[in-house]
């Protein structure tokens, strides 16, 4: 009988495994902490929350207040006795608006499996982010102001992606470009990782520009080696075409928070339906504007070295007048 019932289990985590869910362990406790009516002081770091007992992951955050909870917001999270924080971002950046408060406010309440901004300030996150032994969150805010605050998590839980299970040693980093201005055809690596195995998690594009015609430009990867094509336009990489044409659109797999129709635009693209894997290296590369079907142009050539910075490559069909693009970017990786 034991053996039946030792079989019996083996074959349900083995079937919880292939289909993405996770049983339930005695040693998997639940911990959650609230704030309410909180003071942040102008650019002093405050700490949110604190744990030193783990392993475990982040399932949920939560952030409101007018004040202290918006664009300007610094979150950093410290991750098994960092002293410098490895998840360190703008509040609004994180949850793919690359629009302030004020361009946002039209635009709410809106949410999604991931993210939402349901409220003025109240701004949610179920990102999973796992920590070894012990994690702090700290805020800070150049002025300062009131806040409230909700984090939860579950010790000695699993990290999934989609419908697969990360190993143990899974942790979550971000990797920034800010406010950097691309003259036209330059081509800019948003990620370059190498000696890790991974899974891209989430890509935040911001940019500001004079009209959208740097949209046309094709998202590309180097993968363990292989190069890749991975959209045919900035635009089709966030599952949308005809540069947005439909306007703000807040989905599951991908999402528009906010366009100016003059040449300002920030989109997210999660990638938990749609796994991209690495196992030794990866990059990734994005570029302002793209020559089409030409030498060197999408979706026909990689960057080379006479091309990679601001070799101009004429006009695309259409006749594109490119200008400068100040350009933010945020991609989430898991790695172990």
């Amino acid at each position: 009988m034991a053996a039946i019932v030792a079989s019996v289990s083996l074959s349900a985590m083995l079937l919880a495994a292939a289909w993405g869910y996770v049983q339930v362990t005695p040693n998997m406790k639940s911990f959650s902490s609230a704030i309410k009516g909180g003071s942040l002081a102008s650019n002093k770091e405050k700490i949110l929350y604190s744990r030193s007992t783990g392993p475990g992951v982040i399932t949920e955050q939560w952030f409101t207040g007018r004040e202290a909870m918006n664009e300007d917001t610094r979150i950093r999270i410290y991750i098994d006795g960092e002293t410098e924080a490895s998840l360190d971002f703008q509040l609004f950046l994180a949850h793919g608006i690359g629009a302030g408060e004020a361009q946002e406010v039209g635009n709410i309440p809106w949410g999604t499996n991931r993210i939402a901004h349901e409220a003025d300030g109240g701004i949610y996150n179920t990102y999973r982010i796992p920590y070894a032994k012990s994690l702090k969150v700290t805020a800070t805010h150049p002025k300062g102001g009131a806040f409230w605050y909700i984090i939860r998590g579950v010790e000695n839980y699993p990290v999934i992606l989609g419908d697969l299970q990360l190993p143990a040693n899974t942790r979550l980093h971000l990797y920034k470009t800010v406010n950097q201005v691309l003259a036209p055809y330059q081509f800019i690596t948003l990620a370059n990782i190498s000696g890790n195995a991974g899974a891209l998690y989430q890509v935040t594009l911001s940019t500001h520009s004079q009209d959208y015609s740097h949209l046309e430009a094709c998202f590309r990867a180097i993968i363990d080696g292989e190069e890749m094509f991975l959209s045919s336009g900035t635009e089709d990489f966030f599952l949308s075409a005809y540069y947005f044409n439909r306007g703000l659109y807040h989905n599951d797999n991908s999402g528009l928070t906010f366009k100016d129709k003059k040449g300002s635009m920030s989109a997210y693209k999660f990638f938990d339906n749609d796994p991209m894997l690495f196992t030794t290296s990866l990059a990734l590369m994005w570029r302002c504007g793209e020559k089409i079907n030409g030498a060197d142009g999408c979706p026909n050539d990689f960057p080379r070295p006479s091309t990679q910075d601001n070799h101009r490559l004429g006009d695309a069909v259409g006749k594109l007048q490119l200008q400068n693009t100040n350009t933010t970017a945020y991609v989430w990786v898991y790695q172990w």
